[in-house]
């Protein structure tokens, strides 16, 4: 019940700032929720028509969150916002001398401009999305967790090609550290929604992500070993793995469905 709760407050609250004072309303509304829905149990009402009757009486909050939502730009009179914009752009004209520096001193004008400027870039969107993550695990607002995980999993990736290419492997084999993508994103979605959202992540999530693994595995392996063949054979025994989990879940399904 906590869980359907907890889904309809992400909904109500979705386009509200993040701020202490939206968090607060957001954490009494899912207190009265429970504390509502335990009495209605006690009344042997199921549950959901205690859902209903407990979604019903929050009406009484509509003004609290319309006002709310007057405020779109409440998070700009945030000291901490305030601090991070600063310290961002302190460090984007730190980068900017340094460049300069690198130009005037040394004459390294091309070679500073493909080094500073994309490290900067990289940096900068990790802190974004890092702050932008950390408030979301503060105010418990996870719908878009999943993306920003993902996202700074894809740049994470991308600079360890670079960076593998700067180290001298050739390209023809650093590219295989691409083939982490789809892996890393279903990692993502598990932790955003098992981990953040606490929700229970479905089979097919886990299907998804041995069938990745055996996939970067295979790729990474033969391409170190040249053992193409026979290591082909890992994704037969994936698939295998999949089929029997799969109708080992479906039975006990069943068994419960007929308890």
């Amino acid at each position: 019940m906590i869980d359907r709760f907890r889904s309809y407050l992400d909904k109500t609250f979705r386009y509200l700032p993040y701020t202490d004072e939206a968090s607060a309303l957001r954490e009494e509304m899912l207190s009265g929720l429970v504390e509502r829905a335990e009495d209605l149990k006690t009344e042997g009402k199921s549950e959901d028509e205690i859902y209903a009757i407990c979604i019903e009486s929050l009406g009484d909050y509509t003004e609290t969150i319309n006002a709310l939502k007057r405020k779109p730009f409440a998070l700009l009179k945030d000291a901490k916002f305030q601090k991070s914009l600063l310290g961002s752009f302190c460090f984007i004209l730190a980068c900017v001398v340094v460049y300069l520096l690198l130009g005037v001193c040394f004459g390294y004008w091309g070679k500073g401009a493909v080094t500073i400027f994309p490290a900067m870039t990289g940096i900068l969107y990790f802190f974004l999305m890092g702050s932008l993550l950390l408030r979301n695990v503060k105010f418990n607002r996870h719908l878009g967790s999943g993306v920003i995980i993902a996202s700074l999993f894809i740049v994470f990736i991308t600079a360890l090609f670079f960076l593998l290419w700067a180290l001298g492997v050739a390209p023809k084999y650093a590219w295989v550290t691409f083939t982490y993508i789809p892996l890393l994103v279903g990692v993502a979605h598990l932790i955003a929604k098992g981990y953040l959202r606490k929700k229970k992540v479905g089979f097919p999530t886990y299907a998804y992500l041995i069938f990745t693994v055996t996939l970067a595995l295979y790729l990474t392996v033969s391409m170190a070993t040249g053992l193409w063949h026979p290591l082909w054979l890992l994704f037969l025994i994936a698939i295998f793995a999949i089929a029997v989990w799969g109708v080992a879940l479906i039975g006990n399904k069943k068994k419960i469905n007929e308890r």
